[in-house]
């Protein structure tokens, strides 16, 4: 296990496996003004065990000789106290030259922004691995002029592109299947709602499991208790609820490990049935 105070990173076996959790940043925003419960309107009384702020959470897995990153976090993006992913790696001894594949859960800028500096491919070597349904909402030939496009999401567009085309000027995106292998070892399920795209990517090593969720919860204790609660970051509000009920009761059934982009560093643990709603239960090590 690594010394998380030095440089925000958290390292696990699992099987033959290594994973570290790092955080590329901290998000200060008032989580409870950006929850929704029957309601378009922000409602914060409601949400009085709401966090202030918000990890942003990326995974490296090393595994057959091979280095792959879940999500890269939010580089330049999102200001001066973002994009520490690269630093921590290279004190871990990684270059970013030496990351094999990038598959992204989804593509806002918070995932996906990490992917480059100054314009240019951060990871040099990495082929990037995107889901159909997500590449086509963000990436499609005149997606920022589809009919009902708002200039929000006209922003993330912009910035999709952005973070991708770099990679695609040099062939290295390639689109997978919602549903289905990713890599060996890796396979991807699509949970809509967040974005209309957004993947829980599973990694598989011997008899351990552990399923990389994204942005299927923000925060440790208010969607766990209730989680029809969405945020406002969800592109479908409804849908975001129904694919969060859905991951939650098969990771609390199955018993898998969770990593998770917006929980508490390292947003690494497991999900528990508490009642009729869930509990997050951190990872602890024997």
């Amino acid at each position: 296990m690594s010394d998380t105070s030095s440089f925000t990173a958290f390292t696990i076996t699992l099987g033959e496996a290594r994973i570290t959790a790092f955080c590329d940043g901290i998000l200060t925003v008032p989580v409870a003004n950006l929850y929704r419960l029957n309601s378009d309107q922000p409602t914060p009384e409601k949400f009085p065990g709401a966090p202030g702020e918000l990890s942003v959470n990326a995974f490296l897995i090393e595994t057959d000789g091979r280095k792959i990153m879940i999500d890269t976090g939010s580089g330049a993006l999102f200001g001066p106290d973002h994009g520490k992913l690269p630093a921590a790696l290279k004190t871990l001894g990684i270059s970013p030259d030496a990351i094999d594949d990038i598959i992204l859960t989804h593509i806002h800028a918070d995932h996906s922004g990490g992917l480059i500096a100054d314009g240019k491919p951060v990871f040099k070597n990495a082929k990037l691995h995107i889901g159909k349904t997500e590449a086509a909402f963000w990436l499609s030939e005149g997606a920022d002029r589809a009919p009902g496009v708002t200039e929000k999401v006209k922003g993330q567009i912009g910035r999709a592109h952005a973070t991708i085309d770099p990679y695609k000027a040099e062939n290295r995106v390639t689109i997978f299947e919602d549903n289905g292998e990713i890599l060996p070892g890796f396979s991807a399920s699509l949970r809509p709602g967040h974005t209309p795209g957004h993947l829980c990517v599973r990694f598989d090593t011997g008899e351990n499991s552990i399923v990389f969720v994204g942005d299927i919860v923000h925060g440790d204790s208010v969607q766990f208790a209730d989680p029809t609660v969405t945020i406002d970051f969800d592109y479908d509000q409804p849908n975001a609820a129904i694919s969060r009920a859905a991951a939650f009761a098969q990771a609390a059934d199955e018993g898998y490990l969770i990593a998770a982009a917006h929980l508490p560093f390292p947003g690494i643990g497991r999900i528990r049935r508490d009642g009729e709603n869930y509990r997050f239960e951190a990872y602890c090590p024997k």
